[in-house]
């Protein structure tokens, strides 16, 4: 007797288009696009400047709106919540690391890791900390941001992310400030430690070197994703 495995997508975009105007211009940042990702698999996303890789990763979290189509989740339409649902929704499911790090300066680094956890109500101290040591910051957890070198916040940044276990994890240029051999060993501890959580990950990279650590490659342009690897 055999068992059926059923692939399961963690996100999809169903046939999505959204623009915006510059000046007399009309700027397409997805035409009839439509993607979708599993549980557990890593991507990176590149393209020009302007491209809209961004706008793209904002779409999924559900911070951008659309101009027509559908955004599903783990199963959910996100395009169908309302607002208080969406951010409900997204602080439990959904992890955001951002390029500027967006640490709160009066809180410590063990606090702002802790912010969505507690906020979401499943803050796991055992994990946090095991998380911390993961990350190589756990001598730092009582600092605050301003005694944190740009490497050692950009952790913190993903130890929050990380921290209420979400589904997905969106990654946007998130070793952007951060010099060339303190980037990859960011990027290599988000991968594992994404992979860790068993969490799929995508990530908005213009470096090469960065996206190789993500595993497949994807290129958006001209509103259309093409597979690069």
């Amino acid at each position: 007797m055999f068992a059926e495995i059923f692939w399961v997508a963690m996100f999809e975009l169903k046939h999505i288009d959204t623009s915006f105007r510059d000046r007399d211009d009309i700027i397409h940042i997805a035409r009839d696009l439509s993607w979708c990702l599993g549980s557990g698999e890593g991507v990176a996303l590149m393209g020009e400047s302007g491209a809209g890789k961004t706008t793209l990763m904002n779409i999924i979290a559900g911070l951008d709106t659309l101009d027509a189509g559908e955004v599903w989740v783990d199963g959910v339409q996100i395009t169908e919540l309302s607002q208080s649902e969406l951010t409900a929704f997204r602080r439990t499911y959904i992890g955001l690391i951002f390029q500027k790090f967006h640490l709160v300066p009066s809180l410590s680094a063990w606090d702002n890791a802790a912010l969505q956890a507690r906020l979401a109500g499943v803050f796991d101290k055992q994990f946090a900390r095991s998380l911390f040591d993961r990350l190589g910051i756990d001598h730092l957890a009582h600092r605050r941001p301003s005694q944190l070198s740009g490497g050692q916040q950009q952790r913190v940044a993903i130890a929050r992310a990380l921290m209420h276990r979400p589904r997905l994890v969106l990654a946007d240029e998130p070793t952007g400030n951060l010099d060339e051999a303190t980037s990859s060993a960011v990027i290599e501890l988000l991968v594992s430690a994404a992979s860790d959580a068993g969490a799929t990950l995508v990530g908005v990279t213009h470096s090469s070197a960065i996206a190789s650590h993500l595993g497949h490659v994807v290129r958006l342009g001209s509103g259309a994703l093409t597979p690069v690897s």
